[in-house]
């Protein structure tokens, strides 16, 4: 069950990610919009990470 709840783990961090840096997505408490978006950027790329070592992870063994 690992092989399948890791990668849609990551998927789900991008997909947040994905709705902060839209204008009408979701509105975290931080109010500056550099930062929101500095943040959403961030959790773009850090779910990224995780599912692409995730993947590579599975498909070594």
């Amino acid at each position: 069950m690992k092989f399948i709840t890791g990668p849609l783990t990551w998927a789900f961090v991008i997909i947040i990610g994905g709705l902060m840096i839209t204008p009408e997505g979701i509105t975290p408490i931080v109010t500056n919009p550099g930062l929101r978006i500095a943040i959403s950027v961030i959790l773009i790329v850090l779910g990224a990470a995780g599912f692409i070592s995730m993947r590579g992870r599975s498909t070594r063994g």
